[in-house]
Order: C-alpha cells, then sequence, then structure tokens
C-alpha cells in the first residue's frame, strides 16, 4: 500500500474503511445524514486506481453538475489530474449525453442535436394544444409536460403510465399528445432532458454491440444518492453493469424524498433482491450534529416502517435543547425567528451566512424576507432568479443553438428579429404558415426557407422587400458564424466577438434600460464567454471541445437545481432544496397541519406520502450542525382571511425532553384575554 492510500484509511473510521476497500462485486453503502460518505467514495475510487484499475474503467454517478464537480476537485487534490485522466465523474444525464454524442443516429437523429428548455418544450405543446383544438391556456394547468417526464422516467410506455394514472378517455388523450410531442421532437433534431436517459438504454436494447463496447470500457461503477433513482435511469445503469456486477451504491433511503419526480424508494430498498451476494455496510457515525438534534431525528423517522434500520450517533457532543417557537401567526413567527436571528448574530458572533430558514412550500418565504429587511438583516432566498432565466442569456444560446443545429426551428423563431432587425411577427407568420402547408414528410426547416426565399423573393406572397433583405442578412450572419466556429482554435474568442457583432448593448438602450442595467446585462453575455473560456481550459477529452459540447454543458448547468448560496447573508429555502447542505444553525418553520405534512400529497397517496413527508422532516433536522429552531403558527391567513391551524403531527413523534419552548407573547396575551372574558361571563352567570 502507498503511504498515500495508508493516509487515506487512517481518516476513516471501521465502516467507512470497510466501504472504501471493497472492490469486487456488488456492494450497498447505507450512507445516514452527516457520515461522511464523499470521503469514502473518493477514498474508494484511490483504492481502486492503487489496486491497478486503470481510471478509463471507473465510472462515477452523481445527481447534481456541483457534486461531480466537488468530487473531481477532491480526487486531484488527493491523487492530481493525471492519475484521473480518462475516468468518468458525470451525472447520469451526462452520462447519456456522452453516448448519445456517439450514437444517436442509430434512432434516425441527426449530429449535432439540441437539448429543448422548459420554455422550448412548452412552445413545441401548444403547437401540440392547437392542432388537436385543446385549450392552450390549459397547459400549465394539466400538467402535461410533468406527466411525460414522469411517463419517460417510470421507464413505462404512454398507454401503460396513462392506464395507471387516468382514466380511459385521458388515457386516449395523453396517447395522442405524447406520440405528437415525440413527433415534434424529431422534426426538430432534439432531445428533452429525459431523453438523456432513455434513449441510451433503447440504443443498448436495439444495438447489443455498442452496449458490449461499453460493458468491456466501463467495468466499475459508483453510484451516489442511489435513493433518487428513477426507474429509467435503473434501466439504463442496470443494461452497463451486467454481467460482471461491480456496482458500489450510496444512499439514504431515509432521505429519498423525490417520489414526485419520478423516483422510486423501492429501487434502493431492492438492492439486495437485485443482487444477493451484495456487502451492505451501515455509516451511521454523524460528524455534522449535535447528540441531541440527532436523538430527534432518530425518533421521528424511526416511525416510518418500511425503511433499512440505522441509528445515527453524535461525535459532536449533546449539544443545546431544540429551540420549539409557538407563534400567534405567520407574521409573528416571522418575527420571532428575525428576533432570534439578530440575537444569535449580535450574542453569539454567528455570520448571517450561517443560518438557514427552511419552509415546506415557497410560498413561506414572503414574510420571513419582508422581517429580516426591516431589521436589516442580509439574506437570500435559494432557487430565485438564476442565470440562465435572464431573457439576454437565453436569447444568446438560441443564437448558438441555431449555429449548431440549423434545424432547431425554435431557436430560430426567438432569435429571427432580436436584436431588431426588421423581420416582424407578421413576416415570420407568413413563413410559418408556408411552411405548415407543405408535406409534414418533406417540408424543408425553417432555415432553409429562410435562404430559399432570398433567392426566390416571390416565394412566400406579401413579404416586404424590406423583411427579404433583412432575412437575408440574418442568414448570411448564421452562416458565417457557423464556419467561424467550425474552423477557431478558441470558441470563446469567437463567441466574443459574435456578441460584439449582434450590438445587443444598443438593442437593451431600446428595452428602456438605463446605462448601468445595460452594462449588467452585457455582464451577462460576458459571463457566457468565460464559461466557454473555462471549458476550453479545462477540457479532459482528447479531441478540444467543439459548440455542441458547451451547448450540452449549458443545458446540464441551466436544468441543475444548484446554484452559489452568496456568502454573509441569511439562506432561505424549501426543504427540498436544502437536501446536501449544512449550516451551524437551522430554523424548520410552519410545522403544522394542512402545511408540513402537505395536505395535497396525503390525500393522493396516503401512508406513503406521509413516509415521504416525513423522510423531509427528517432531513430538515439532520441539516442543522449545533442550533435547530422549529417553528409553527397558531392561525395562518388564506386568501386574506385568518384561519386556526392544528399543529403538525410530526410534534408528537417529537422527544419532547429534547425541546425548549419559546412562547409569542401575542399568544400569551390573547389567552389571558379570553381567560379574562371567561371568567366575568362566569361571575355575571
Amino acid at each position: 500500500m502507498s503511504p498515500l492510500s495508508m493516509a487515506n484509511f487512517k481518516n476513516l473510521n471501521p465502516e467507512q474503511a470497510r466501504a472504501a476497500r471493497h472492490i469486487e462485486g456488488p456492494q450497498l453503502i447505507l450512507a445516514g445524514a452527516g457520515s461522511g460518505k464523499t470521503t469514502v467514495i473518493t477514498t474508494r475510487i484511490a483504492w481502486l486506481l492503487h489496486r491497478g484499475i486503470a481510471p478509463t474503467a471507473i465510472v462515477a454517478v452523481t445527481f447534481t453538475n456541483k457534486s461531480a464537480r466537488e468530487m473531481k476537485q477532491r480526487l486531484s487534490r488527493m491523487l492530481g489530474k493525471k492519475a484521473l485522466r480518462g475516468m468518468v465523474v458525470s451525472t447520469f444525464h451526462s452520462l447519456g449525453h456522452r453516448i448519445l454524442k456517439q450514437h444517436i443516429e442509430t434512432l434516425g437523429y441527426r449530429l449535432p442535436f439540441s437539448i429543448l428548455s422548459p420554455e422550448d418544450l412548452h412552445n413545441v405543446m401548444v403547437d401540440i394544444y392547437r392542432e388537436l383544438k385543446l385549450d392552450i391556456s390549459q397547459i400549465r394547468d394539466d400538467g402535461v409536460l410533468f406527466k411525460i417526464s414522469l411517463c419517460k422516467n417510470s421507464a413505462l410506455s404512454p398507454h401503460d403510465f396513462a392506464s395507471q394514472k387516468m382514466n380511459l378517455e385521458s388515457t386516449d388523450l395523453f396517447c395522442a399528445i405524447y406520440e405528437r410531442y415525440h413527433q415534434s421532437l424529431k422534426i426538430l433534431n432534439a432531445v428533452d432532458f429525459d431523453d438523456l436517459i432513455l434513449l441510451p438504454g433503447k440504443i443498448f436494447r436495439q444495438d447489443p454491440e455498442i452496449l458490449e463496447r461499453y460493458r468491456h470500457r466501463w467495468r466499475f461503477f459508483m453510484i451516489d444518492e442511489y435513493q433518487d433513482t428513477n426507474h429509467s435511469q435503473y434501466d439504463f445503469l442496470n443494461q452497463m453493469v451486467c454481467p460482471r456486477n461491480n456496482l458500489c451504491v450510496v444512499g439514504d433511503d431515509d432521505q429519498s424524498i423525490y417520489t414526485w419526480r419520478g423516483a422510486d424508494i423501492n429501487i434502493i430498498l431492492g438492492f439486495e433482491k437485485d443482487y444477493p451476494n451484495a456487502q451492505v455496510v451501515r455509516l451511521e457515525t454523524n460528524y455534522r450534529s449535535t447528540a441531541t438534534i440527532l436523538k430527534a431525528a432518530n425518533q421521528v423517522i424511526a416511525h416510518n416502517s418500511q425503511r433499512m434500520a440505522k441509528t445515527l450517533r453524535s461525535v459532536s457532543g449533546i449539544g443545546d435543547k431544540i429551540k420549539a417557537i409557538a407563534a400567534a401567526d405567520e407574521v409573528r413567527e416571522a418575527a420571532l425567528i428575525a428576533e432570534q436571528i439578530r440575537s444569535l448574530i449580535n450574542g453569539r458572533r454567528l455570520e448571517p451566512g450561517d443560518i438557514a430558514i427552511l419552509f415546506r412550500t415557497n410560498f413561506q418565504s414572503r414574510v420571513f424576507e419582508q422581517e429580516l429587511r426591516n431589521r436589516n438583516i442580509p439574506h437570500h432566498v435559494v432557487g430565485g432568479y438564476r442565470f440562465f432565466d435572464r431573457r439576454e442569456v437565453r436569447d444568446m444560446i438560441a443564437y448558438l443553438r441555431v449555429i449548431a443545429n440549423p434545424h432547431d426551428e425554435l431557436a430560430l423563431s426567438r432569435i429571427i428579429n432580436r436584436p431588431r432587425r426588421g423581420i416582424g411577427q407578421g413576416s415570420l407568420q407568413k413563413i410559418m404558415d408556408y411552411l405548415l402547408a407543405q408535406e409534414s414528410e418533406s417540408r424543408p426547416d425553417l432555415f432553409s426557407i429562410m435562404e430559399l426565399i432570398v433567392h426566390e423573393p416571390g416565394l412566400i406572397p406579401g413579404l416586404r422587400k424590406e423583411s427579404i433583405s433583412a432575412i437575408y442578412e440574418f442568414s448570411e450572419f448564421i452562416n458565417e458564424y457557423r464556419k467561424r466556429f467550425s474552423r477557431a482554435n478558441r470558441l470563446s474568442v469567437v463567441l466574443a466577438q459574435m456578441i460584439s457583432d449582434l450590438k445587443f448593448d444598443l438593442e437593451f438602450q431600446r428595452d428602456g434600460d438605463n446605462e448601468n442595467t445595460a452594462k449588467a446585462r452585457m455582464l451577462n453575455l460576458g459571463e457566457l464567454v468565460n464559461m466557454l473560456a473555462y471549458l476550453e481550459d479545462n477540457w479532459e477529452e482528447n479531441e478540444p471541445p467543439d459548440l455542441f459540447d458547451f451547448l450540452a454543458r449549458l443545458s446540464m448547468q441551466a436544468q441543475d437545481n444548484d446554484e452559489e448560496h452568496p456568502r454573509g447573508r441569511v439562506q432561505l429555502l424549501t426543504l427540498h432544496l436544502s437536501k446536501g447542505l449544512e449550516y451551524p444553525v437551522v430554523f424548520l418553520s410552519g410545522i403544522e397541519e394542512g402545511l408540513f405534512p402537505a395536505p395535497r400529497t396525503l390525500e393522493e397517496n396516503g401512508d406513503l406520502a406521509l413516509a415521504e413527508e416525513r423522510r423531509l422532516f427528517y432531513v430538515g433536522i439532520t441539516r442543522a450542525k449545533q442550533l435547530l429552531y422549529l417553528s409553527r403558527a397558531a392561525s395562518r391567513r388564506k386568501f386574506g382571511e385568518h384561519q386556526i391551524v392544528e399543529a403538525s403531527r410530526f410534534w408528537d413523534e417529537l422527544p419532547q425532553d429534547c425541546l425548549e419552548w419559546i412562547a409569542d407573547e401575542t399568544v400569551e396575551q390573547n389567552n389571558n384575554t379570553r381567560q379574562n372574558v371567561l371568567t366575568d361571563l362566569l361571575a355575571a352567570i
């Protein structure tokens, strides 16, 4: 064993060391919250390399790009970049994209293809609803795109999925919409995010030789957050893992909180059934939270019957009692929490960034923002307006998509008159009407028609000469930059020049932006150049990245829920977004019936939903390192009226000897008033 390997194992506890030394065959690492799973994963990879396994044979899969980056950075610090050359450390979706980039043509697509954003998919659905004479205003209410995503994640056919979830009439309609959706994406030579998992599995089933090639190359798999796996990912993974079954999965069934988006807890619960000779290691030593916090977490989660038993043990001492807050209403709840935060910052010398306020649903953040703002406490709402949501960023990405894939009509429609160049909505509609009148099997794409219009000005009646001239200049611009990107040694230099040539700064002024706002928006475009330059400087493949690689990377990042959390601010975020994070102080708010557990999930799925809500509560508790506050309101305003609310059933599941109550004086005053009224009434009688 090398000195490096000895040093690594010296820092592990016995269970961690046992998990990290495992090589051949299946292994399940049940990693409780705060149990140091990332250390185990990275040490195990180092051990595989130390035992002579080539880095090109190893695949490590995480669920977010941020986690993949952090794992690579850890491994680089431990082993050096050279030792990792050829190893795959990525998300499921990035892994699927890697395969599609090589083999998607076997499914009838062309290279390069586009990965459509949620906004693009909504526009696709608008056209489908119009074709089927459905009300387009109902697309979001119908949740049809979400249902299509669930269908793909379930690895069921549209008919089988709809048969389980809908009535007969809805089943037929869903299947018709699904088929048109698939056809529309194929015409656009595009895929959605779920296809990055579904289509590689389809390629493997259609072409066993391709599958065998990957089985020969990738022989050792490590999967993080296995409790969040859906059936499509499970099928994709199992095809590659067999027959060697050198599969190590890391997860915690007690933190499975994504059933609503397709994850199935039964996949991790059934691991030993799938792999009867699997080694199971439980990591129960918690390096994050105090013993008091863990006592509450253990007692709450023990109420779930369908779980793999484990009990977290702390190495951080007993710690303070859990503070429980009972407030008169949601405004008082927020005010009390804000006052506690101010006291913690002033009295305990904590930084605002050490503190998080967690809640079940997004709408709860408003009153916390208000009360923190009133006290000048810096704060940040996680999951707000993000970089990839900005209009100018979406515009520039659309330009790159058209240059990479001229069949991408959604992106082309977005930028054809952005910046404004005299191709109005009326001109675009005339072109689209002409396209729709063509035979669907042979109709040309939008960009080809635009090029044809220049040579045959009378092709589409009613188009003004000014519009035709603008179309010519636009198509020439796209073709010119297609050549530049294809020939460039540094794509980032070409992108910077394209941004300059487009003169978006003038467009922002035409939009009414002041000078500072226009500069800020130009800086956002500059950040795209920075991202491309970083990709070029840190690319690990043999061939340099092309525009298609950059667009794929942007799509992955835009889909992630990861975002940089500004330091020095109190963090406000939902419980779902808090998973994987930790804070010295956590306020877990709104623990009331009708809010947490969420009533809709209980109505639809009963005990299964309650178990998941309890796991969500467990996740919230285990985010706290030193101090945990739990809060509830006695009444909450709904649609403008105050309504009395009951305490959540989860309060009764907590160890009462761990709680220290902080009462709201307003509640006590109201109780005293009610008691005085009652006393006077009795005296009168």
